[in-house]
């Protein structure tokens, strides 16, 4: 996988909310640190870490997924 930015950027918003976040929660925390930054580039580095297996997905019927 290569390096980005905004997917370094995913990642560490990941590590620092704690709680099992939704993509957009994470795309809540992330924007502030870059405002270009949109929610489908999140759900996209979402993905790419989750192949990769940097990052788990969790899912719950009926509800988002959490991360």
């Amino acid at each position: 996988m290569r390096y980005s930015k905004q997917r370094e950027l995913v990642m560490q918003t990941v590590q620092e909310l704690c709680d099992h976040p939704t993509a957009e929660e994470i795309y809540g925390e992330a924007v502030k640190e870059c405002q270009n930054l949109s929610l489908g580039t999140v759900y996209r580095n979402l993905n790419s870490l989750v192949e990769a297996g940097r990052v788990r997905r969790v899912s719950i019927p009926g509800q988002a997924d959490r991360f």
